[in-house]
């Protein structure tokens, strides 16, 4: 379980994973000391998966998000996952069954580029049909938390 400094940690972590713990440590008002304790326990029990960058997309040049919509074969669908999970411009790749079989999150540079993906790429893959393809107007928040 995460207490309050844990999720306080975290979201200065999030904020800059560069800060230094002693600048975490005196904005939170504890020691250096537990701030690197506690860091070491979220990463060994897998809270904290790996530091990272955040990129903003559009100034990466990836300004188009889209969500795919695939049908898959029954038996087919942890491989079919791990497969377009393989694909550079699928960012995230979700169960669902409502709607379809897994729903995937897109970013590419045109809707040119989105439709040479579905058509090249994903349609590609023996067992999948395409169900919808969501291109996104605008994005109000993008965040993992």
């Amino acid at each position: 379980m995460l207490d309050e400094l844990d999720l306080n940690i975290l979201k200065k972590l999030k904020e800059n994973s560069l800060k230094p713990f002693v600048k975490i440590a005196r904005e939170l008002n504890v020691s250096e000391g537990t701030i690197r304790q506690r860091i070491k326990k979220l990463v060994k029990s897998g809270v904290i998966k790996r530091f990272t960058v955040d990129v903003d997309a559009s100034s990466a040049g990836l300004p188009l998000v889209a969500f795919v919509i695939l049908n898959v074969e029954p038996d087919s669908l942890k491989s079919v996952a791990e497969e377009v999970g393989k694909i550079e411009n699928v960012v995230e790749v979700h169960e669902i069954h409502t709607f379809g079989d897994l729903l995937l999150k897109v970013r590419v540079k045109s809707l040119k580029e989105l439709g040479e993906l579905v058509a090249q790429k994903i349609r590609s893959i023996k067992s999948v049909s395409v169900q919808y393809v969501i291109p996104v107007l605008n994005v109000w928040k993008d965040s993992p938390l």
